[in-house]
């Protein structure tokens, strides 16, 4: 396949090593962002040495790809960076499979997902088959003998093979005789021993796996013609007669949704009144409910335009008609959900969990008006690459809005205008929160008892924020570094308030009340 074999198990294992020196026993901030750099340019080396050429719509999704790694390096929002986790890795994986060729904005559904499963697939047979496919004979030196690095190579694999097991016999030997056992402990940390094997495994299987990927990405296993996605994913099989009565019977569904939406919810309070509900009890409730009736809708809808035989010119007009109906449908249905999540917000505040939908539901309602559209331009092929930068453009804006700097923002502005202003929510927001905090805190035509409430929370920011200097390097994180040098900035300005160490951590008293000082958290979402 390659006569180029050294190259990419050097570059896999220095990409391994890399991993375990970034990783092991260290917060994930800057090394994660290195660590990609590193990956994908390598891949870019190895195509040079290969002497191809990637396509440019492979360069445009690198960038997509290093933006949402440098992420981890700029936020300190726990789903905002694992949303670009997520994405950074997907688009690694795409990035692979498509790296000579740029199919992938014509792929399909189908075949993101089959397409990302070779990627995996390939990741971990590749470096088995690798010298087995090999069509070039061993390089030799000027001699005519195999080159010194080819005669090096049994050894390397027998060093590494004999490590683990004279480790393991010499554990034991260890235990048998304590004169032995003191020798070695003289030489060797026995008690590190457990830890670097595992470490050396867990190289090397990362190695193995990155050689399939850079061998997937530059020697794809056969040559794919570029993808046609009108072409149907599945052979059709089930009747219009049926999809209709479907598509039909969910339409009428939701059309009276909406007309009791429109009558009650959009209708104002006084209607509402009339069924003995109050406007918030009416209105407070429900949009993950709706949220998820709009994601199943447009599941029912992209199975069903998969499944259906429409022959007759009858049968494909109704199924757009209807199909389009159901969109408007689940448009309304958002705009209810939306609805309901603002009013609930007006009551209680903003959350974290409350800004992810709010930010979702203007992306999925972007969506369905994409859907119908290409459901009009008999494009429903394009369904995969309308998703795929819906979901790219749901983690850009978490990345750009930056969720707990909004949080601050929307509740401290409720505060302004009369409402509760929660300050031990605010203390469970991450770093991201702090230059908005510290803002507020500033603020002059902030009134007197809510600047001390603002002042409450950036005390207790002192006790649970650490200073960057004092962690390892590769968990160098911007928003954190930031935040820390702002508080030591201004510490001066909150020394009024009182601070307590409790178990499990600082409280701060604040009117008569003591506030825990929680650092931010995962479950701490709602």
């Amino acid at each position: 396949m390659t006569k180029y074999q050294k190259w990419y198990w050097l570059v896999a294992l220095v990409a391994a090593w890399l991993f375990d020196f970034l990783f092991w026993q260290k917060p994930a901030g800057i090394s994660f962002t290195i660590w990609v750099l590193v990956m994908v340019a390598a891949g870019y080396i190895l195509t040079a040495i290969e002497k191809k050429k990637p396509h440019g719509l492979s360069i445009l999704l690198t960038v997509v790809i290093m933006g949402f790694a440098l992420v981890m390096a700029l936020r300190s929002e726990p789903f905002t960076r694992a949303v670009s986790v997520l994405l950074t890795f997907g688009g690694m994986i795409l990035l692979t499979a498509t790296f000579l060729n740029g199919y992938w904005p014509w792929y399909r559904l189908r075949d993101y997902f089959l397409e990302m499963l070779k990627v995996i697939g390939g990741g971990f047979s590749g470096a088995v088959l690798l010298n087995s496919r090999s069509k070039t004979p061993p390089p030799v030196d000027a001699t005519g003998k195999p080159s010194a690095l080819r005669r090096s190579l049994p050894v390397i694999r027998g060093v590494l093979i004999a490590l683990p097991i004279v480790a393991v016999l010499g554990v034991l030997l260890a235990s048998a005789d304590p004169i032995f056992g003191d020798w070695i402990k003289k030489v060797f940390d026995l008690e590190k021993i457990p830890e670097y094997l595992f470490r050396l495994f867990y190289i090397l299987i990362i190695a193995a796996f990155l050689v399939g990927v850079y061998l997937r990405a530059i020697h794809p296993s056969v040559d794919v013609e570029k993808p046609s996605p009108d072409a149907p994913a599945i052979k059709p099989f089930l009747g219009w007669t049926e999809t209709g009565i479907i598509l039909g019977a969910v339409d009428l569904l939701f059309l009276v949704f909406v007309f009791i939406q429109v009558r009650y919810l959009f209708g104002g309070q006084a209607n509402i009144t009339e069924t003995g509900y109050t406007y918030a009890e009416y209105a407070r409730r429900g949009f993950g409910e709706l949220v998820a009736v709009a994601i199943l809708s447009l599941g029912l809808y992209v199975v069903l335009s998969s499944i259906t035989r429409m022959i007759s010119r009858a049968a494909k007009v109704g199924f757009s008609v209807l199909s389009v109906l159901l969109m408007a449908n689940v448009m309304v249905i958002l705009a209810s959900s939306l609805q309901r999540i603002l009013l609930y917000e007006d009551a209680y505040g903003f959350s974290k969990l409350r800004t992810y939908t709010n930010i979702g539901i203007y992306w999925l309602a972007a969506l369905i008006v994409v859907v119908a559209l290409l459901e009009l331009m008999k494009k429903r092929g394009r369904f995969g690459l309308a998703l795929m930068i819906t979901l790219v453009g749901f983690g850009a804006t978490l990345a750009l809005v930056n969720v707990d700097g909004f949080i601050v923002n929307r509740n401290v502005e409720r505060a302004r205008a009369g409402e509760e202003l929660d300050v031990a929510y605010l203390n469970t927001l991450s770093s991201d929160a702090v230059p908005s905090l510290i803002r507020f805190y500033k603020d002059e035509t902030l009134s007197a008892d809510v600047a001390r409430q603002v002042g409450a929370a950036l005390a207790c920011r002192i006790k649970v924020t650490n200073d960057p200097a004092q962690l390892p390097w590769q968990g160098y994180n911007f928003s954190e570094a930031r935040a820390y040098r702002l508080l030591q900035e201004n510490a001066a300005s909150w020394g009024e308030y009182r601070l307590k160490e409790a178990y499990p951590g600082w409280v701060v008293e604040f009117n008569g009340e003591q506030i825990p000082c929680e650092d931010f958290s995962l479950s701490e979402m709602d």
